[in-house]
């Protein structure tokens, strides 16, 4: 099974609504994201989270871009991802 976890990026929705239908989502930002707008995110998994995939979303408080070091130690993810 394919999976995608994406950290504090930002997507062209309309490309990945229409043509990623089936690929999990794990969506990853820092609230206080200082290069890419966490709203970016926030819409992301507003307009993706339709029940038609499996999509998670997770916000880590008072975090600015460096995301990441909180998504590599993010319980469960590595089980998700593999």
């Amino acid at each position: 099974m394919l999976l995608h976890f994406v950290i504090c990026g930002a997507v062209n929705l309309d490309w990945l609504t229409e043509h990623n239908k089936k690929t999990p989502l794990w969506l990853f930002h820092g609230a206080v994201d200082q290069v890419v707008d966490v709203n970016y995110s926030r819409e992301a998994y507003k307009r993706l989270n339709d029940g038609k995939r499996e999509i998670k979303y997770t916000e880590y408080p008072g975090v600015n871009h460096n995301s990441w070091d909180n998504v590599f130690v993010e319980p469960g993810v590595f089980d998700w991802l593999f």
